[in-house]
C-alpha cells in the first residue's frame, strides 16, 4: 500500500476508536499519522489526491466528534462542580463535620 492509501486507512480506524470512545488508544494512532506523513512523496503524485482528501474529510469528521465529546464531558463536569457546591452548602447549614 502507499502512504496516502495508509493514511486514508488511518482516519478510517482513528474515526472508530473516536465512535467507540477509546480515546486512550489515539496516541498511537497520532504517532502512525506523523510517520506516514513524514513518508509522503513531494512532490505528491496524482493518485495521492482522492486518498488524502477522503482522509481529511474523515479526520475533520473525527475532530468534530472528538469536539463534541469534550463539550459533553465539560458539561458535566460544570454540572457535577455546582452539585458539589450545593451539597457544601447543605453541609454547612447543617454543621456537619468532613
Amino acid at each position: 500500500m502507499s502512504a496516502w492509501a495508509d493514511l486514508e486507512a488511518l482516519a478510517a480506524e482513528e474515526a472508530g476508536l473516536v465512535a467507540d470512545e477509546r480515546f486512550d488508544q489515539l496516541p498511537a494512532i497520532y504517532d502512525r499519522r506523523d510517520a506516514l506523513l513524514a513518508a509522503l512523496p513531494q512532490p505528491l503524485p496524482r493518485e495521492a489526491l482522492e486518498p488524502l482528501r477522503r482522509a481529511l474529510s474523515a479526520q475533520r469528521a473525527t475532530a468534530s466528534a472528538l469536539a463534541a465529546h469534550r463539550d459533553a464531558v465539560a458539561s458535566e463536569l460544570g454540572r457535577l462542580n455546582r452539585g458539589r457546591a450545593g451539597v457544601r452548602g447543605y453541609a454547612r447549614a447543617y454543621d456537619v463535620q468532613r
